[in-house]
């Protein structure tokens, strides 16, 4: 059995028994040794003192980290703004066919620049890209830990000088290209349907033509003839924007990006207002949710709509915890009506209604009353929008993708390639839905244990964000801004090795993202050895300079541990003296 301590398991709020907790013991071991491992390396948190203001302690700190992680925002935007930047999310090669197609945005990525054949080594603005690029989020990511330590260290830090920080680093993302993803091209193609009355529950993007379509050509050939699995409010407010600035894809993809800058916004409102009412510091709960860099670079920078699901749900989440289930649950389905998902935080408002003394049978009562009010919501908006309840069977299309990010599908495909190999026949299709199949069971079994176990409050929002992040870990297709369903709310409650997995995830992830990936591996193969080496050089020095001292004290613990450990064998280490 795992016992509940402090030190707990990062997916789970409590201890574990019977098979889950006989399953999970070798992998919360292994946790456990990685952080021996690294606990050396850390730098010991100072006692918490009161925020007094004015302190030039704090301002010193405060200020360095809140420039530094700006100047790494610069850095992230000139890095993907150089013309043959891999940064962006649309295909080089589809722009480079199609010279009518017109800018994609407005400086640095221009659809009628001169794209770089994938058989020619890189321009020397590759190398600039990368380097300004890697570099920019190795800063944001440093500042972004030592504000959130910062937090930790002078409780009661007032919200808005976070706020503003926030604020600031979010300036360059506002007018960097769509960043890492080319779901923004998407949602322009989608919205221009919509404007044209085309249904995209019932036809791709490809309706729009293609060729020198610039609808299509920007949209990733994966879903040119995929029906869109996202909600009637979003494709209505998304016909809505088209029609607003007049069928242009570079206004769309500027209008795309505020509707994310205000689902941000919303985070930004809910999260400390969340976190004070379970008794948690709000500066603290504001830098690891709000300013967490999948925030910034994957939903504002790569202008997602999980941004506006995120943002509905927690509002509505606040507005049940603040004796407004009603409400809450209204603005909760219209998330869902944005991004599925959503759907979580219907079934927990039911859950908590009448608070922590309810039994589980007015809880479960409670629970089909909130799933009825969200489905009365649910019809209503989708005879309003017109367009049918497509994204329903659409949900399914995500199974099109074929990723080794996604464990369940990386398993899957692996063995497939192992059982091929030995000569028991080819059946990859057979190996990916028995363990996606699996892989959602767990999720589900998951969620629910969670749900039975929650009691309101901190156990609450830590049950809703781990049932998110196991739905993305476990689901067919996990990208990293889908990490920020979970992320968002467990930064709120998350406390010892918890947040520090939260962390560690979000920087795991945040470097996987890589906008064109076949222009980018095609580059790699012809790059100019000694320049790429230099690069990756100075990268390095960006990233170890900080940490040296930090990196040097951390290697002597480890070389005091080798010495004081005793020796396997002491009469043989006796034997050698």
């Amino acid at each position: 059995m795992l016992t509940s301590t402090r030190r707990e398991s990062p997916f789970f709020s409590e201890g574990l028994t019977g098979w889950p907790g006989r399953l999970w013991r070798p992998v919360a071991g292994g946790f456990d040794r990685l952080e021996a491992k690294v606990a050396p390396f850390r730098d010991p948190l100072g006692a918490p003192k009161p925020y007094v203001p004015h302190d030039p302690v704090f301002r010193r700190r405060y200020l360095t980290n809140a420039v530094i992680g700006f100047v790494g925002s610069l850095g992230i935007f000139w890095g993907a703004s150089q013309p043959t930047s891999p940064f962006p999310g649309f295909s080089r090669q589809a722009i480079a066919i199609t010279p009518t197609t017109p800018p994609v945005w407005f400086f640095g990525v221009p659809g009628r620049s001169v794209v770089p054949n994938l058989h020619v080594a890189p321009s020397p603005s590759f190398y600039l890209a990368l380097f300004a690029f890697y570099c920019g989020m190795v800063l944001l990511m440093r500042s972004w830990i030592r504000l959130g330590r910062l937090a930790r260290e002078y409780p009661g830090i007032p919200v808005r000088l976070y706020a503003c920080v926030m604020v600031a680093w979010t300036l360059p993302m506002l007018f960097v290209v769509p960043l890492l993803s080319k779901d923004a091209y998407s949602y322009v193609a989608q919205g221009e349907m919509m404007s044209r009355h085309i249904s995209p529950y019932v036809y791709g993007p490809s309706v729009l033509g293609t060729g020198g379509n610039s609808y299509t050509v920007l949209t990733d050939k994966l879903w040119w003839n995929v029906t869109s699995p996202y909600g009637p409010i979003f494709l209505a407010m998304a016909g809505g924007i088209q029609n607003l600035v007049g069928h242009s894809e570079l206004g769309g993809l500027v209008m795309f990006r505020l509707v994310a800058v205000f689902g941000v916004s919303l985070i930004g409102f809910s999260i400390p207002r969340l976190a004070r009412g379970v008794g948690r510091d709000a500066s603290t709960a504001f830098a690891y949710s709000v300013m967490n860099p999948i925030i910034l670079i994957h939903l504002i920078g790569g202008e997602h709509n999980d941004a506006l699901m995120l943002g509905l749900m927690l509002v509505g989440l606040v507005l049940a915890k603040e004796g407004h289930p009603v409400l809450g649950t209204v603005l909760v389905t219209a998330a869902a009506l944005v991004k599925v998902p959503a759907m979580v935080g219907v079934i927990y408002i039911g859950w908590d209604w009448l608070g922590s003394s309810a039994s589980w049978r007015e809880r479960v009562r409670y629970v089909f009353y909130a799933g009825a009010i969200a489905l009365v919501v649910m019809v209503a908006v989708t005879q309003a929008v017109g367009i049918g309840w497509g994204w329903v069977a659409a949900l399914t299309n995500a199974d099109a993708i074929r990723s080794y990010l996604d464990p369940v599908t990386a398993i899957g495909l692996g063995l497939a390639k192992i059982v091929a190999a030995i000569g028991l026949g080819n059946h990859p299709d057979t190996f990916l839905f028995l363990f996606r199949a699996a892989g959602a069971v767990a999720a589900v079994s998951i969620g629910l244990v969670l749900l039975w176990r929650s009691r309101g409050g901190l156990s609450g929002l830590r049950a809703i964000g781990l049932t998110m992040l196991a739905v993305v870990i476990l689901g067919p297709v996990m990208q990293p801004w889908y990490l920020a369903w979970g992320v968002v709310l467990l930064g709120i409650v998350a406390e010892g090795r918890l947040r520090g997995w939260i962390i560690w995830l979000t920087v795991a992830v945040t470097f996987l993202g890589v906008g064109d990936a076949t222009y980018f591996v095609s580059a790699l193969r012809s790059v100019n050895l000694a320049v790429f080496g230099a690069v990756v050089a100075a990268a390095l020095v960006v990233l170890i300079w900080p940490c040296w001292s930090r990196l040097r004290r951390g290697l002597a613990a480890l070389r005091r541990r080798e010495e004081l450990r005793p020796a396997p064998f002491p009469e043989e280490a006796g034997a050698g003296l």
